[in-house]
C-alpha cells in the first residue's frame, strides 16, 4: 500500500526516480519525528548521509518539491467551491547557529538572524487544511536594518510588503477559475496596493484593518483597527 508521503509527492519530478524515492523517505522520516535531530529521525547513518547529500545536491531545486505538493493541494481545493487562502509571515531563527550561511536579520536587532517565510495555506470553509499554495523565503539585507522609518518613501515593489501581492497573484494562478478563493491577511496586509490590484472573477479579500477608514456606503460604515484593551 502506497504511503501518505508517496501519494502527496507523486507529482515530484526531480530528474531521477531514485531522487523521488529519497524525497519520500526523507519526508516520512522527518514527519514521524519532527522534534528529533536529522540522524535520530533517519534512524541510521546510511539514511542520514543520503539525506544530507540530497540537500546538498545542485540538482535538487526547492521549487520542484513545492510544485509537487502544490499540485496535490490544488486537487484538494477543487473539491470545494470556496477555498480560504490564508497568508502569513513567520521567522526562522538561526541566531544560535553561527555557521549558517545566506541568512539575515529578522528583527530590528542585527544580531538576531535567520530567514523570513511567507506562506499561503489553503483551508476549506469548514477549517480543513488543504495544503500550501505558495511560499516565499528570503534573507534580509543587513544594510536595510534601521531604515524602517523611511519605508513610506519607497514603492511597494521595493519593500517586503510586495509579498502580499505576489502571494495573491500566485494563489489566483494556482486555484482553478471555477473555484472561489478568499485571500485572508492580518494587519500587515492592510495596504492600498493590495486592495487596488486587479483580481480575477471570484477572488476576494478579507483583511484585518490597521487604519481607520470610511467606506463609500450610505450607512457610513467605518473599517476600524482593533485596539486591545489593556
Amino acid at each position: 500500500m502506497e504511503g501518505w508521503a508517496a501519494q502527496e509527492l507523486r507529482y515530484a519530478q526531480l530528474g531521477d526516480t531514485r531522487r523521488n524515492k529519497r524525497l519520500v523517505r526523507i519526508v516520512e522520516d522527518l514527519a514521524a519525528q519532527p522534534n528529533e535531530s536529522v540522524p535520530q529521525a533517519c534512524g541510521n547513518w546510511a539514511a542520514t548521509k543520503a539525506t544530507y547529500e540530497f540537500w546538498k545536491s545542485p540538482r535538487i531545486k526547492p521549487n520542484d518539491i513545492h510544485l509537487a505538493h502544490q499540485k496535490s493541494t490544488v486537487e484538494r481545493v477543487k473539491a470545494h467551491s470556496i477555498a480560504l487562502a490564508i497568508q502569513d509571515t513567520t521567522d526562522l531563527n538561526f541566531t544560535h547557529h553561527p555557521r549558517k550561511q545566506g541568512i539575515g536579520p529578522i528583527s530590528s536587532q542585527a544580531t538576531v538572524v535567520g530567514l523570513k517565510v511567507h506562506s499561503v495555506l489553503a483551508v476549506s470553509t469548514f477549517g480543513l487544511p488543504l495544503g500550501i499554495l505558495h511560499q516565499q523565503v528570503w534573507a534580509r539585507d543587513p544594510q536595510e536594518v534601521g531604515k524602517r522609518h523611511h519605508r513610506r518613501q519607497r514603492q511597494t515593489e521595493e519593500k517586503e510588503s510586495q509579498r502580499w501581492l505576489n502571494a495573491l497573484q500566485a494563489t489566483e494562478s494556482a486555484v482553478p477559475e471555477e473555484n472561489e478563493v478568499v485571500t485572508i491577511g492580518d494587519r500587515e496586509a492592510d495596504i492600498y496596493d493590495l486592495f487596488v490590484k486587479p483580481r480575477r472573477e471570484g477572488s476576494h479579500l478579507l483583511i484585518r484593518g490597521t487604519h481607520n477608514r470610511r467606506v463609500n456606503h450610505e450607512a457610513n460604515i467605518y473599517i476600524a483597527r482593533f485596539v486591545k484593551r489593556r
